[in-house]
């Protein structure tokens, strides 16, 4: 397995150098010229190009770059970041500025040179890639900065009495690209190290110093490019610049911060000392109200206690006569009911009475005329006496036990009443 392998792969690259083979042979080389002359540029030895300050893109501000390749063929121009593409240059029919470039073009060749041009708008190196089929060849350009249009000036973000502060100015094209210029710096609120207020300064000295630092603000006022003209397209050129900054009198403000903290110290001891005051006083008043709160409290008690002897009192006093009512009231309605089954015995007996003397007369009367009538007469009486005994008993028997029913009914009312009042003083209730 491994031997079939093997000739797999001694097969594919046999092929795979005649299809090169084949390419090499049937295409020439792509030739690339840069400003009509063979490419060689490098990183290091860049084309130089003048950045487009004057936002036209001509002749004298791209670099013309031209490739030759086999006639049907695709020629591509790729651009970094930094560079752009035309195909043709500024007229007066169709005008070029910044904005006009690509970042890439592609022609098809007729077997003649096509041409693009190339242009940048920064110092930086940039590359223009050329790319038919499998050539490619890479063209190396950079811009060269354009005239300063704009200035601008750096002062110490803080400064202290007796130290020597700096200031320094830069002047860029209107890309922004360092463009050396000469301009002037008037310093007020102080002066330049040799006494001078005013100074032609430039962006190629690193720093200018100041006079020793004294309390204060410093102004730094910096103008010129006087015969810079705005170009259209772009932003107003900045000729003046104006930037501010203090010197700190560290000492004075040590001075005043630590007078400051004095004052809050004392500050706090005052406010210390109001607030055990404060503490005191919130005590005495803590102090008298509970003494008030207790005298108040023991006089409720007391008050109380008095009250509830006294209901206590009133209530036995109550209780006591309403038992002793109850008492004489069953006791009176007893022996009424008494007095009513007494009398009511006594009608009996004297019914009877009369009732056997009627008998006793009848008999008499009756004796003679026959016995047999005697005899139920007799019976007639008799019967006549025991109903009404019956009757005089169960009448008094009713009696008594009503009148001893209504006194246990009321005795157990006002017992029950007690006890519910008195739970502690309970009486025993009547079975």
């Amino acid at each position: 397995m491994n031997s079939f392998k093997k000739i797999a792969i001694v097969i594919a690259a046999a092929l795979t150098s005649t299809v090169l083979s084949t390419t090499a042979s049937s295409a020439a080389p792509l030739a690339v010229t840069v400003a009509s002359v063979t490419n060689v540029t490098t990183t290091a030895a860049p084309q130089a190009i003048a950045v487009p300050s004057t936002n036209v893109i001509d002749a004298a501000r791209t670099v013309a770059i031209t490739a030759t390749a086999d006639a049907n063929t695709s020629v591509t121009f790729t651009a970094s970041p930094t560079v752009k593409l035309v195909s043709a240059l500024n007229t007066v029919d169709a005008p070029k500025n910044v904005n006009s470039g690509v970042s890439a073009l592609t022609g098809i060749s007729t077997g003649a040179a096509i041409t693009v041009y190339a242009y940048t708008t920064s110092t930086a190196v940039g590359s223009v890639t050329v790319t038919n089929g499998a050539y490619s060849t890479i063209v190396f350009v950079k811009g060269v900065a354009g005239p300063a249009y704009n200035l601008a000036v750096t002062v110490p973000t803080a400064a202290a009495v007796g130290t020597v502060p700096a200031i320094s100015v830069t002047t860029t094209d209107v890309f922004g690209n360092a463009s050396s210029d000469t301009v002037t710096a008037t310093i007020v609120g102080s002066t330049f190290a040799d006494g001078t207020s005013v100074k032609s300064v430039s962006p190629e000295v690193a720093s200018y110093s100041l006079a020793v630092g004294v309390a204060g603000e410093v102004t730094v006022i910096v103008t010129g490019l006087t015969l810079v003209a705005p170009v259209a397209g772009f932003a107003a050129p900045v000729k003046a610049a104006i930037a501010k900054f203090t010197i700190a009198d560290l000492a004075a403000d040590i001075a005043a911060l630590k007078a400051s903290i004095a004052v809050e110290k004392a500050g706090r001891a005052a406010d210390a000392a109001l607030a055990a005051e404060a503490v005191k006083v919130a005590k005495a008043v803590a102090d008298k109200a509970l003494a008030d709160a207790k005298v108040a409290s023991d006089k409720a008690l007391a008050d109380a206690k008095v009250a509830s002897d006294k209901a206590l009192a009133d209530a036995k006093v109550a209780s006591d006569k309403a038992l002793a009512d109850a008492d004489t009231k069953a006791k009176t309605e007893a022996e009424t009911a008494k007095t009513l089954a007494d009398a009511a015995l006594a009608n009996a007996k004297a019914e009877a009475v009369t009732a056997k003397t009627a008998a006793d007369k009848a008999l008499a009367d009756a004796l003679a005329a026959a016995k047999v009538a005697s005899d139920k007469a007799l019976a007639d009486a008799k019967a006549v006496l025991d109903l009404a005994l019956a009757n005089a008993k169960a009448a008094s028997d009713v009696a008594a036990a009503a009148a001893k029913a209504t006194y246990k009914n009321e005795y157990n009312k006002l017992a029950t009443k007690w006890n519910k009042a008195n739970p502690k003083a309970k009486v025993a209730l009547k079975k």
